[in-house]
């Protein structure tokens, strides 16, 4: 089938091909809750609970008729209960909310597809449209957006995360560069593919005038990324990285997930990240969160609205010398959030020697505690020090929960000394062990 044209890039002066068909859709895009996070040990539940009420606040003062969530529920493949609850009570309120009919939740990489699978069938009685991973049947990506009375306002391609074994069958000793070609074919493959379903589907039922979106959760080529995002590798390398000429034109908008900045993807203003509805990391500390509101009427192309979110807790991060952040503590204001602020401090090296013997993590936890009381929580206190050609080389400045199997491994491979055809090799192997071991898993 050859791939049609968006029906918002016509002339909107030219209406003789709708008649008298009109429609109107509103939408809200967010991404990357990543409910049941851990901040250091730091539970961000509070600010999950205050960032998913201001949601439905918006829900409802601004008639939205879809909610989009484009992968990343959770934080981890098994989410505590707590998180679970905060999931489905969200779900409950969004479709009671007024207006909004249908929620569209897609799977991101930190998702378990079967966990977010496992309601799927019980949540559609509700036209709440789970998709956990990519399916066997892309005709169950294909998803009607209906308004309260049963009317199709619009259609979603809700595209998830796509795995390696969704693309493509690993080919034995290609490049990095081959690989990264497969990966980038697969993904524009499985694109184009949703979207001439969703063409074929919306001809069949007469909706050629309605709109049609997607989502993804994916690595866009020059996208912004902070230092969570640097740790995760979706594809080993960062290979598979796409453009936004990977969407097909039939998409008027495309609304994606897994970077936590809100940006823009070359600069075709219609492809574009949400963000992280809430701060992850000290490295998305100075961030300014927002959701998306994406608003389709008539025959005209979408208006598109980024809409801020309330800061509800600050991430502080102190560094300087000893001196310096005893300075920044003394100085700060923490009485302007809601939540107890959470304060990273990094010490550089100490060349004053004044300080020799002192526990540098017991003394600022007491200077904050002394200086602002339950308003002020250091959740890190980190020794800076010259650092060797190693991510081990300080033990004080690794932590393991910023450190992943395919660190460890290469880490390990960058030991051996080993020829680089051969570090290849055995990273494509041990890749595609961790995939295998993966499926199995979800199987079982």
């Amino acid at each position: 089938m050859t791939m049609k044209k968006c029906i918002f890039e016509r002339d909107s002066t030219n209406n003789e091909n709708f008649g008298f068909l009109t429609f109107f859709m509103k939408i809200l895009h967010t991404a990357d809750w990543h409910l049941g996070r851990r901040l250091h040990g730091q539970e961000l539940t509070p600010e999950h609970d205050l960032m998913l009420d201001e949601l439905i606040a918006i829900i409802r003062e601004r008639r939205i008729n879809a909610l989009v969530h484009a992968g990343d529920v959770f934080d981890s493949a098994n989410p505590p209960n707590y998180a679970l609850r905060q999931y489905y009570s969200f779900l409950t309120r969004a479709v009671q909310a007024g207006g909004c009919s249908t929620v569209i939740i897609t799977g991101g990489n930190h998702d378990s597809p079967s966990a977010l699978n496992a309601p799927k069938h019980l949540l559609e009685t509700m036209n709440i449209h789970v998709v956990g991973c990519a399916t066997e049947n892309i005709n169950e990506e294909i998803i009607p957006v209906k308004d309260a009375n049963g009317q199709t306002l619009g259609y979603c391609a809700a595209v998830p995360f796509l795995r390696d074994k969704d693309l493509r069958y690993s080919q034995p000793g290609e490049s990095d560069d081959d690989r990264s070609k497969r990966l980038i074919e697969g993904i524009r493959k499985h694109y184009e593919c949703a979207a001439n379903t969703a063409l074929e589907t919306m001809s069949a039922a007469k909706h050629e005038h309605l709109p049609l979106f997607a989502t993804g959760h994916l690595f866009a080529q020059g996208g912004k990324t902070g230092d969570l995002d640097k740790k995760e590798q979706i594809h080993v390398g960062n290979l598979g990285q796409i453009g936004a000429d990977a969407f097909p034109e039939a998409f008027s908008y495309v609304a994606l997930g897994h970077l936590h900045s809100p940006q823009i993807v070359g600069k075709r203003y219609t492809v574009r990240y949400s963000g992280s509805p809430i701060a992850l990391d000290f490295s998305e500390r100075d961030d300014a969160k927002e959701v998306v509101i994406v608003e389709w009427k008539d025959n005209q192309a979408p208006t598109i609205e980024s809409l801020p979110l309330t800061a509800h807790r600050r991430l502080m991060r102190f560094s300087g010398t000893w001196r310096e952040v005893e300075s920044a503590l003394k100085t700060y204001d923490a009485s302007k959030s809601a939540l107890p602020v959470l304060a990273e401090i990094r010490i550089q090296p100490n060349a004053e020697g004044v300080f020799a013997g002192l526990n540098p993590d017991e003394h600022f936890r007491t200077l904050a505690t002394k200086l602002h009381g339950s308003q002020m929580l250091i959740v890190r206190v980190v020794q800076e020090r010259p650092r060797a050609d190693s991510v081990f080389a300080s033990a004080d400045e690794v932590q393991l929960e910023e450190l992943t199997h395919e660190l460890v491994f290469e880490e390990r491979l960058k030991r051996e000394g080993l020829e680089a055809a051969q570090t290849r090799e055995l990273k494509q192997t041990y890749k595609e062990l961790l995939a295998l071991f993966g499926e199995k898993e979800e199987t079982a």
